[in-house]
């Protein structure tokens, strides 16, 4: 693995000489803009076991996620999704050389000529242009998601919770004649105990006289 001295860089793209950048507004995402002595432009590369980390002044860093994409994220441990190496293919740059006395280009890492110094290669998913889709929208969708899905559970709940009502209901229902008739037979033995108590104390002699 080539190694790179631990400090704080701005990583810039060669071709547009556009810096990473963690947006204001989207602090969990990663854009690229203009170059800028801005905080949010500045990145602090540190050694860490088995490679590198990249950690931004919000105390955040690059984090490969499970789908391939790259986000800003807490740095509040260390895991391999955001430890970073930089692999050294050759010694050849792929670009005509410079004019001697021409100042390097922006954004390289390091104080080494061209042919001694790695070559960092950026995952295409990293930098995106400001006005490509940015991953904070997935984001979005996948808390929406997450929110339907709790909402249609609820729902879920609430109807089993009203067709055990409905049943205990149902069943009240059959009960009722059974409970009806039971009441009834027992209203008329009461009615026909007080007949036989009236006709009993009909029937008694009349002491009075």
């Amino acid at each position: 693995m080539a190694s790179v001295e631990p400090g704080t860089y701005r990583i810039v793209n060669l071709a547009r000489n556009k810096a990473l950048r963690v947006p204001n507004e989207y602090p969990d995402t990663i854009s690229s803009w203009s170059t800028q002595d801005e905080p949010n432009q500045k990145w602090f590369i540190q050694r860490v076991s088995g490679g590198y980390r990249f950690k931004n002044w919000a105390d955040r860093v690059l984090d490969l996620h499970d789908r391939g994409e790259v986000y800003i994220w807490p740095a509040n441990d260390v895991e391999l999704q955001k430890v970073w190496k930089f692999e050294q293919l050759g010694l050849e740059t792929g670009e005509e050389l410079k004019e001697e006395g021409e100042n390097p280009a922006p954004g390289r890492i390091g104080n080494t000529p061209p042919s001694d110094r790695s070559s960092v290669q950026t995952d295409e998913g990293v930098a995106k242009d400001p006005t490509s889709p940015s991953p904070v929208s997935e984001v979005h969708i996948t808390q929406q998601t997450r929110e339907i899905q709790a909402l249609q559970r609820q729902l879920s709940e609430k109807d089993q919770e009203i067709e055990r009502l409905r049943e205990g209901l149902a069943l009240l229902r059959s009960q009722e004649p059974s409970q009806i008739a039971a009441l009834l037979e027992r209203t008329t033995q009461l009615e026909e105990l007080v007949e036989t108590l009236f006709a009993q104390e009909s029937r008694r002699p009349n002491n009075a006289a």
